[in-house]
């Protein structure tokens, strides 16, 4: 167990094995030391450093039975937990536990990072066919439809995310997004109000939502 002052044996590891390349034997030391269990235990330790590379560590190894406390996480005062239980979150949610699915959501975003947004949706749209219960297979197509300006197509998307997996966080922010372009500041104030109860650190969406609020306040008073 890491000392009140010290530097816990969880996040040494960590430090060993900081890289992408060093990944896979991270991974597996992980796996020989830690249990989910351990680490979701730890997200509530009261040394800083441990619960940090907890969540750090979950999104290495978890899966979805880490989701909610991952999700809990997101409303602790520690930026630091906040930052590494977001990241972590989006790792589980790319994990779909098909090697040949992961891999074809992987290439359709590597697609969107590379602006081929009409390759993305095809490859993203044979995904939802195969795997039609795995969330980010719609969440990574939204995207791309978002890109093309198609906002009804990305909401309907993000609303299927969200049925599938109701604490998306970006999901309900990207539903808010289309719905802002499209003019329905109502139901864009509501996605994104949704997006920030689940994670308040969403800087960027609170301070959309306080234009929106004050945009639908001028709105009534042209009205009186």
């Amino acid at each position: 167990m890491a000392k009140r002052n010290g530097f816990s044996e969880l996040a040494k590891l960590l430090v060993r094995y900081p890289t992408q390349g060093q990944r896979e034997k991270l991974k597996q030391l992980l796996l020989e030391k830690y249990t989910q269990e351990n680490l979701i235990v730890y997200l509530t330790h009261e040394v800083a450093p441990t619960r940090e590379a907890a969540a750090y560590a979950l999104g290495i190894i978890g899966d979805t039975e880490a989701i909610t406390p991952l999700v809990e996480a997101l409303q602790h005062n520690d930026p630091d937990l906040r930052s590494n239980a977001e990241q972590a979150l989006w790792a589980i949610w790319f994990r779909s536990g098909d090697k040949s699915v992961d891999q074809m959501l992987q290439k359709g975003a590597e697609h969107i990072k590379k602006e081929q947004f009409v390759e993305a949706i095809d490859l993203l749209t044979e995904v939802t066919q195969i795997a039609p219960e795995f969330a980010e297979g719609y969440n990574q197509r939204a995207i791309a439809y978002f890109m093309l300006e198609e906002w009804e197509q990305s909401v309907d998307d993000c609303k299927k995310v969200v049925t599938l997996n109701p604490v998306h966080f970006g999901a309900f922010a990207g539903m808010g997004q289309c719905y802002l372009r499209l003019g329905n500041l109502r139901e864009a104030l509501e996605a994104f109000q949704r997006a920030l109860e689940i994670h308040p650190g969403l800087y960027g969406v609170a301070h959309t939502v306080l234009q929106i609020q004050e945009a639908l306040q001028e709105q009534q008073r042209r009205r009186r």
